[in-house]
């Protein structure tokens, strides 16, 4: 009787450190056994059976880091108002295990799914935003979103590399809003305005100038033989129209001839 009950007593046993459960496809399972040993070799997606041991699902799909709220600073020390940005980042399927244990702490648990070295992403992230940010200034960085996009998904993928080389791999970076600050937007607004009545300045002093430089030509150029010359012009034109009488008192030294048209 006592051995049929010891059996019952070990199956109880064996049944209370029993568990099962399934991998979703696009996840992995991290076997932890009683000890706390973790197995380094991943569960693959589908039934399994834990006997005195635990398991954790990890995802290996496309994993989404939201940093929202960011204030860097530009490269002319002005901090911008809020910048959002998104790392969309995957990991290698057969390293989840080690990083399991090299990250414990800097991992999401979200809906029983855990998030490979998410706090990691998201540092590293957060880092590449405020450095590259660093090398525009406030008053011209939203137009170049592009750029700063690109560099963010280098910087990630760099900093990540150094620490796991070929477990990490940034997708993607999606920078969602970048606002300056109210008070650099109205200095934008007042450096356009000043700018734009230097130039209308600039056109006026260029044409005066300009009319300057006209008007000392032709001084220049009205010699007194000229000034003469278009004199005669314009009596010898009067006094030949035929409609009006010129009567031209002699000249003295080098004067003209007297010109005399009587009517």
């Amino acid at each position: 009787m006592k051995k049929v009950i010891g059996v019952f007593l070990l199956l109880a046993m064996a049944l209370a450190l029993t568990g099962c459960g399934t991998v979703e496809t696009g996840n992995v399972g991290v076997r932890t056994a009683w000890d706390g040993h973790v197995q380094l070799t991943e569960l693959p997606p589908g039934f399994y059976t834990a006997f005195m041991s635990s398991v954790q699902e990890f995802s290996t799909k496309e994993i989404t880091v939201p940093m929202s709220g960011l204030k860097p600073k530009a490269r002319d020390n002005l901090s911008l108002a809020n910048v959002d940005v998104e790392v969309y980042y995957t990991v290698r399927p057969d390293q989840v295990a080690e990083l399991s244990t090299k990250y414990a702490n800097r991992h999401l648990l979200e809906g029983g799914i855990w998030y490979p070295a998410f706090e990691l992403v998201r540092s590293m992230g957060r880092d590449a935003v405020y450095a590259t940010f660093a090398e525009y200034d406030s008053l011209i960085v939203h137009q170049k979103r592009d750029e700063v996009r690109e560099a963010i998904e280098a910087r990630t993928q760099r900093a990540l590399e150094q620490s796991d080389p070929g477990v990490f791999r940034v997708t993607k970076v999606v920078v969602r809003d970048i606002r300056t600050d109210p008070s650099v937007e109205e200095a934008i607004k007042t450096a356009v305005s000043r700018n734009k009545e230097l130039e209308a300045k600039s056109v006026e002093l260029q044409i005066a100038g300009e009319q300057v430089l006209i008007n000392q030509a032709l001084t220049q150029s009205l010699t007194p033989e000229i000034l003469r010359q278009r004199e005669l012009e314009v009596i010898e034109a009067a006094c030949t129209s035929g409609k009006s009488t010129c009567i031209l008192t002699v000249g003295q030294g080098t004067g003209p001839l007297p010109l005399v048209n009587v009517r």
